[in-house]
């Protein structure tokens, strides 16, 4: 797509007051446009009682339930409020709009760029140059709660914190009645100057809604794609041109039809961009969670960054649902360790032998991490990696809110798999190099103080959550008898943090349970599960009943009832008479993992379930 720049672009007609622009400093860092907005002449339009509702579903919003905001207005160049900017990525398919406080200091930002930009060019022609290559300094705004920056001269969006996330920025004009989507640019742009055209100057008033069936068409714009066609200044519709349309529009005139059948059009979005708005205004962060991935993210690159941006999806939407008047704002950092190391260099890949290709670049990308981290060679860059790139992000956090910290800000981590024994190994100061070193200093209680002293992170770790993790694997090939009293502080130092969440699925091959590294008893009782977030009836965790995990043979019992074993009592005598056959008894030594998976998800629908799924488990 080629980006619209202000030479490029019809006559707007904006009309901008030089002096509003008199010692604002354009530089290519952040702009702080508060005080300039609010010296803006732009009077905000009240809305239209129910046809501006906020909270009011784009898809369910009708567009003959569409109105202006003032009939008796003439009609004139868009205003900031009633223009609404949008972004999506690259993935996605549709746009998703900025708020309105964030619009509305895009929309000036632009302006502003705009206006500059004509004056450098008309300065380049004065001067007897051609204006061609008209070099302004870039100009950036800081959106969507301060992890993003757009600069509205290449229209693009890019994440402050973490490299790798990139989004198209779209000025929406002109908008689909239906989905209330933007038309995209160049098209906009032509419709709403051909739009200037046709009615400037005129009121909505003078046009009265006597029925598209009896309207004339009044004007008709040709575009590339598709064409426009004006009945008046409110009802204006775009008309595809592919075939299937074009056969559309053949019948319905045939049949004697008069109404349009294309798309309308609506200029101006359905609610107001404000930019003293304080319910658009996203609150200051009051609590930094950083989401370590594991092992095969050199797989998937950039995945890390999707499942944050999930993980604040969910956790803003369960905010706005089930806490709406709460002021704390989490927010999630995304932690790549993995791309930036060099490691062997892509020796491992050298000797992989040929055969099995796709198999062993599959093990070599996931499972080798587990090796090189092992390794005395590999073990303590990988640490350095994680250790760097959590205190970069966090400095330059700290940076650019510098009151986190005195406002009571609080750090959390959401570590996966091997970067759960990463963090942990940073924390405590355990060296992977040098094992015995520390297993000596370990023993000894300034020992353990030396080695919390060593601990690289710049903060502390208020909670710990760690997802499918293999952690108590490690503890327990590291620590002798770790389940004694007296060793508790030694494998989990009250220091590694304030408190610790053990997440994981059922069928996680790679995840383990820790309680029962440090109380033997708990290997008899089952893990907690994680409860439903929207359960009609919800019980706090540490009020839940423990129960015991269940022997193997009554286990075996469940699954021979679900049909995948027929494990048989020795004192139950076999029914002699019995139409239908028993299934085969298998040996005690040969087992399937398959089967075992199905035996758990049947007994589960055997008890009431009507939802195949295992649940994930907490301990």
């Amino acid at each position: 797509m080629d980006f619209p720049t202000p030479g490029d672009s019809a006559d707007l007609g904006y009309s901008l007051n030089e002096d509003r622009f008199n010692g604002s400093s354009v530089s290519g860092a952040e702009y702080i446009l508060e005080e300039q907005v609010h010296q803006m002449s732009l009077e905000p339009l009240e809305p239209n009682s129910a046809s501006y509702d906020c909270h009011q579903d784009q898809q369910q919003f009708a567009a003959e339930e569409y109105e202006y905001w003032n009939q008796d207005s003439v009609i004139g160049e868009l205003t900031a409020e009633e223009i609404r900017w949008f972004y999506k990525s690259d993935t996605d398919k549709r746009w998703t709009e900025f708020n309105g406080y964030d619009s509305h200091h895009i929309e000036f930002l632009y302006r502003q760029y705009n206006q500059e930009w004509h004056q450098v060019y008309n300065e380049q022609q004065s001067n007897g140059g051609e204006g061609v290559g008209v070099k302004i300094p870039k100009h950036q705004i800081v959106v969507r709660g301060g992890m993003y920056e757009v600069d509205v001269h290449s229209w693009k969006g890019y994440s402050i914190f973490w490299p790798g996330e990139e989004f198209q920025v779209t000025r929406g004009t002109w908008f689909y009645g239906t989905t209330w989507q933007p038309v995209e640019y160049p098209p906009c742009e032509t419709i709403e100057h051909m739009h200037l055209q046709l009615f400037c100057g005129q009121r909505l008033s003078d046009y009265a809604d006597s029925g598209l069936s009896q309207k004339e068409v009044w004007h008709t714009e040709q575009l590339p794609e598709f064409h426009v066609d004006w009945h008046s200044p409110k009802d204006v519709f775009l008309h595809n041109e592919t075939a299937p349309s074009k056969l559309m529009r053949s019948v319905t005139q045939k049949l004697g039809f008069q109404k349009p059948t294309g798309c309308r059009l609506m200029r101006g979005y359905k609610t107001p961009a404000l930019a003293t708005d304080s319910a658009d205004r996203i609150t200051d962060i009051t609590h930094l969670v950083f989401v370590i991935h594991g092992i095969g993210q050199k797989m998937d690159i950039g995945r890390i960054i999707k499942n944050s941006n999930s993980f604040r999806d969910c956790v803003t939407w369960l905010q706005n649902k089930y806490f709406p008047n709460s002021t704390d704002r989490p927010e999630f950092f995304p932690v790549e360790w993995r791309t930036s190391l060099k490691l062997d260099g892509d020796l491992v890949s050298a000797i992989t032998p040929l055969h099995l290709e796709k198999l062993r670049s599959l093990l070599n990308a996931s499972a080798m991490d587990i090796m090189y981290y092992t390794s005395p060679l590999f073990g303590q860059e990988i640490q350095a990696g994680l250790c760097v790139e959590l205190n970069r992000l966090y400095s330059m956090f700290l940076e650019r809110y510098p009151n986190f910290k005195e406002n009571g800000g609080k750090c959390s981590v959401v570590a996966h798999s091997l970067g759960c024994v990463i963090l942990y190994d940073i924390v405590t100061g355990w060296l992977p190099n040098d094992p015995m070193a520390c297993l000596q200093k370990a023993n000894s209680s300034e020992g353990r103080e030396e080695m919390l002293k060593k601990s690289g992170l710049l903060f502390e770790i208020e909670n710990m959550f760690c997802l499918g993790s293999p952690l108590s694997v490690f503890l327990a090939l590291r620590w002798k008898d770790p389940h004694e009293p007296e060793n508790h502080d030694k494998v989990l130092p009250p220091k590694l943090c304030k408190r610790l969440y053990n997440v994981f699925h059922p069928a996680d091959p790679v995840a383990y349970r820790l309680e029962p590294l440090l109380v033997k008893a708990y290997k008899t009782i089952a893990p907690l599960t994680l409860q439903s977030y929207n359960a009609s009836a919800k019980m706090p965790y540490d009020l839940m009943p423990l129960e015991p995990i269940q022997t193997e043979s009554i286990y075996l019992r469940k699954m021979a009832s679900a049909g995948d074993y027929s494990e048989r009592d020795e004192a139950t005598p076999e029914p002699v008479n019995s139409s239908i056959p028993s299934p085969p008894t298998p040996s005690r030594d040969r087992w399937s993992l398959w089967s075992l998976m199905r035996g758990g998800r049947r007994s589960v629908q055997a008890e009431g379930s009507h939802e195949p799924i295992v649940k994930g488990k907490i301990c």
